[in-house]
Order: structure tokens, then sequence, then C-alpha cells
């Protein structure tokens, strides 16, 4: 009895939480960001390793640690190359991918009603992804707005600016109904730089996804 006690090694908590984030890992296939949990169980294997080498006689936890930097490795570069695909085959052909932060003025320009690379893009056909702002209407629109976050978020957008706005209007038959969603819209962008414009940004919209 004595001998087996002896014997008793401890399991390495940094062992099992190099697994624990290991196997979370796998949430980077659903956004870049996760791949912190993929850094992490990286960081918790050199951990268990080095309390290991440290402590022999008292630590085991070598093979949860190895599982643990493996799913890691795994799930990190593969969700990567998942997203980086998605990412670039959701842009339609011959359309220009757009964020909404191409299309603010400077602030600290003051004069500045829109940007130039804005101007640039007037009559291009784009890409971007935003959010519908409701209506009464739920069903069967032919226009709506779309803005860059959740409208009535408490942690978003409280007042969007008119560059921060985009007035949408569906093209011949295309027709859609309201999502809480996030939504991409491809068609020509339309610009209005004159002071005072309630929709500085309008896009004749052919593709919605």
């Amino acid at each position: 009895m004595e001998a087996r006690q002896q014997q008793y090694r401890k399991v390495s908590a940094a062992a099992v939480t190099s697994l624990v984030f290991g196997l979370l890992s796998a949430l980077t296939f659903f956004h870049w960001a996760l791949v912190a949990f993929g850094l992490a169980g990286g960081f918790f294997c050199w951990l268990a390793f080095e309390k290991l080498r440290e402590n022999p006689g008292e630590l085991t936890g070598r093979t949860l640690a190895i599982a643990g930097a493996g799913f890691s490795v795994l799930f990190s570069i593969t969700g990567l190359v998942f997203l980086l695909f998605a990412h670039v085959s959701e842009v339609p052909a011959n359309h220009v991918r757009v964020d909404y932060n191409m299309l603010q003025p400077d602030p600290n320009n003051k004069k500045e009603i829109v940007p130039e690379a804005a101007l640039e893009l007037e009559d291009q056909r784009v890409f971007i992804k935003g959010y519908m702002y409701p209506g009464r209407q739920q069903t069967g629109l032919k226009e709506f707005t779309l803005s860059p976050a959740v409208p009535d978020c408490e942690f978003c957008i409280k007042d969007p600016s008119p560059t921060e706005m985009i007035l949408v209007r569906l093209e011949g038959d295309l027709v859609t109904r309201y999502t809480p969603n996030l939504v991409g819209i491809g068609g020509f962008l339309r610009v209005d730089p004159e002071p005072g414009a309630r929709y500085p940004y309008k896009m004749d919209v052919d593709l919605i996804r």
C-alpha cells in the first residue's frame, strides 16, 4: 500500500486545461476571433510540459497535453482555412467587397460628406454585409435600409449617422423579407455627396443572401 502511494502522481491541471481549450478550438469554424482557444490550448500545453519537467515524480498528463496541442493545431488551422475560403467565395464575380469603414468620412474633416474612396465606387458593383432596419412591412420587401449593427442593440450604434445607413432598392422581381440576421447584398452603389442628403448611399441590388 505504501509503495502504491509513493507511485501516485497528480494529473497536471495545465494538461487538462490544454485539452479543454484544444476541444474548444473547434469553434474557430464559426469566427476568426475564436482562434484564441487554439492559442490558449498551445500555451497550456507548453505550461504543462514545463510543470512536468520540474516535477516529474509528482505530476502526470503528458498524453493529455499532447492531445490538447494536437486538437488546437488541427482545429485552428482547418477553421481558419474554412473561414478564409468562405470569406473569399461569398463575394460574387465582378463585385468589389466593401465594408462600412470605407464609407465613413474623415472625422477630422467636418466638410467631408463622403470619403474619396466612396466616390470612386460610384456606379460600381459592390458587395456589402449588414443588418436590416425593421419596419412595418415584414414580407414582400422591395426596399429597406441596411446598417452595420443590429438595430435596437444595447451595445451597438444608438443613432446611426447618414453614412452608416444604405437605402437598398431591389431590382426586377427580386423581393425579400425582414430578418434580424446578417445579410449580404450585391449591386450598384449610388453616392450622393450633397450636404443634408438623407441617404448619401443607395444601392440598386440584384443579389441578396
